[in-house]
């Protein structure tokens, strides 16, 4: 029996907005660049044309679709600047087109679309990929599903019509969520990072513009007047000097970011040090479990400080939950992890709808 063979497409122009890095760690995944520049994955794909020869025919089990460049019509934007932005961007990049070739190319085969955008509405870009897709993941999937489709037309402006449409409602039973995680090199340099613990609480992270970064500035600020041994970073860190500071520390402050969902909550885990993070508000891979993993805690009042109070009355056991913290991260949040997560939970669906990759 032959090995399974999948294909990545994406945006593999600029490594800073592309998001199907950790499909890097499977050697069985070959990757095609549908971004307007030069591709940034570690192997390159081969010609398009054999590409779509393959896909046409059935060759890959799995084709992952990540973040097309290909711009799409907007509806908050009126004819004129959705056919000029699309035509312009088309007519620099031709390359764009293949992005949008491929949903169409065999209905056959297995679609697997993959957003890890910080906002949380699946917006018009993705529509093709959901409708031929037998999975999609998203990084900041709202509790409520039918949330991630507000304002992407002038009717779904309500969640209500959302769930009256029979088009979201079957996209909507093909969401699921994933994580972010931890990049292979911080794996191999940090995993057995081992530090003596100077700290009760230990937070760096930018205020401008951030109210509830700065409540809970002043919380720390108060616990630290009572004796607590808080060290805030008020000048920008390097990775490594950050990473450090966490393995120094019991608890790290993790506050809500662009998206609930950041990379500061695994890598915390991943240095021995315990996620201290809001309520989540999206569905989440995986979770880090609260009083066993993770301590979280609610925006409202000072609530951040009572949960630091009540960890801190067992300093301990926060040792132990650090540690288990790191275990957790290696083994669901590891990009292998992921990689593994995505095929095999496709694979699951398909089963259960009676179709086999």
């Amino acid at each position: 029996m032959s090995k399974a063979r999948y294909l990545a497409v994406a945006n593999l122009s600029c490594e800073s907005i592309w998001d199907i890095r950790f499909l890097f760690a499977d050697p069985a995944v070959e990757f095609l660049n549908t971004g307007p520049g030069r591709e940034v994955a570690p192997k390159a794909g081969r010609r398009f044309q054999d590409i779509l020869h393959d896909v046409r025919h059935g060759a890959y089990e799995l084709v992952f679709a990540g973040n097309n460049a290909f711009p799409y019509f907007n509806p908050r934007k009126n004819l004129f600047q959705n056919c000029s932005k699309i035509i312009g961007k088309v007519l620099r990049h031709p390359n764009l087109l293949k992005g949008r070739v491929f949903p169409y190319a065999n209905p056959n085969f297995k679609l697997v679309g993959i957003d890890m955008e910080d906002r949380p509405v699946i917006d018009n870009r993705w529509f093709h990929i959901l409708e031929h897709s037998a999975c999609f993941f998203k990084r900041e999937l709202p509790t409520n599903p039918a949330n991630a489709f507000l304002y992407t037309s002038a009717r779904m402006e309500c969640n209500g019509n959302v769930l009256h449409s029979a088009r979201h409602r079957k996209w909507m039973k093909k969401l699921r969520p994933i994580s972010l995680g931890i990049k292979p090199d911080l794996c191999r340099r940090y995993a057995d990072l081992e530090l003596e613990k100077k700290y009760d609480v230990f937070f760096a992270g930018d205020l401008i513009n951030r109210p509830n970064r700065l409540a809970g500035i002043r919380q720390l600020e108060r616990l630290r007047a009572e004796g607590y041994a808080i060290d805030l970073a008020p000048e920008k860190l390097t990775h490594d000097e950050f990473l450090r500071r966490c393995a120094q520390a019991r608890l790290v402050w993790s506050p809500e970011g662009f998206g609930w969902d950041c990379f500061r909550h695994y890598e915390i885990a991943l240095v021995g040090s315990v996620p201290l993070m809001q309520s989540p508000t999206i569905q989440r891979y995986a979770p880090l479990q609260d009083d066993e993993q993770a301590i979280y805690y609610y925006v409202e009042g000072n609530h951040l400080a009572v949960r630091i109070r009540q960890a801190l009355e067992n300093r301990p056991r926060l040792l132990a939950m650090g540690q288990a913290a790191r275990q957790h991260v290696l083994q669901w949040h590891t990009h292998e992890a992921l990689s593994r997560y995505v095929i095999a939970e496709t694979r699951r669906t398909l089963a259960e709808s009676g179709t086999t990759p």
